[in-house]
């Protein structure tokens, strides 16, 4: 196993590509610390991981917006597994709105969530890895819709445009610690964030599901779990020169018009 030995947090763990990502460190031998927003939903994930694969795990209230919950967090697991190796800052929201429909509020929202919750996510971790003083990995996750324009979805491009430079600047800052940054750009991800995005828990069946498989070369939209092997490869002694990069992961989305 990969990560055996070693302890990870996660953000906006609770659902999507958050748990598909911790379900991978479990996998791969290591102890997850779930944090999210929705409380009880990141206990269920802890316990369900728990009891599947049987690793350590740990489900806490984590509101990345929030210094003293990302702080927190990572506290957490590191007293109770005891050192800290891994934060993949992936809590994130998303809604659809015009540039002209784009409220302040609205503004104001997506980058507190998709950016400032990125930075506080990868200082925590940092400053906890410099502690240590034997490295890590950060993992941030942003999106193709940094690097393509999409409709509807101004503040969140902006957002994720954020994260990705971002990730550049923490890699190169914390390369002297031995500390390596990098990011996974997703695709279209068959994921409970459409359904929040578009006030419609069901909207992917709506034939939302297939319409959006004819935009990706290799037919279908991706899993939580598509992105959670890249997650894990780039976290383990496999990735350990990979740093400062964007890795996307769209099944080829991103490579042509004719293919969206």
């Amino acid at each position: 196993m990969r990560l055996q030995g070693r302890v990870a947090a996660v953000t906006g763990g609770a659902s999507g590509i958050g748990k598909g990502i911790a379900y991978a460190f479990a996998r791969e031998g290591a102890a997850v610390a779930i944090g999210d927003i929705d409380e009880a939903g990141a206990s269920a994930a802890a316990t369900e991981i728990a009891e599947e694969t049987g690793a350590r795990t740990l489900g806490m209230r984590c509101d990345v917006v929030s210094r003293a919950d990302v702080d927190g967090l990572v506290a957490a697991a590191a007293e109770k597994f005891g050192r800290f190796d891994i934060m993949v800052a992936n809590a994130g929201i998303a809604f659809f709105k015009t540039p002209l429909e784009t409220t302040e509020e609205d503004w104001d929202r997506i980058m507190d969530v998709n950016g400032k919750g990125v930075l506080l996510s990868d200082q925590a971790a940092a400053r906890q890895m410099i502690a240590e003083g034997h490295g890590g990995a950060i993992v941030n996750i942003a999106s193709v819709a940094a690097l393509n324009p999409a409709v509807g979805l101004t503040a969140y491009c902006a957002s994720k445009a954020a994260v990705m430079h971002m990730t550049k600047c923490f890699a190169l800052d914390l390369a002297k610690y031995g500390i390596r940054v990098t990011s996974i750009a997703p695709g279209l991800v068959d994921t409970p964030l459409w359904g929040k995005g578009m006030g419609d828990p069901q909207v992917l069946d709506h034939g939302l599901r297939d319409q959006f498989a004819t935009r990706v070369p290799l037919g279908r939209m991706a899993t939580a779990d598509d992105i959670a092997k890249m997650v894990a490869f780039l976290v383990s002694d496999e990735g350990e020169y990979l740093t400062g990069h964007i890795f996307v992961v769209d099944g080829g989305q991103s490579l042509a018009p004719a293919a969206r």
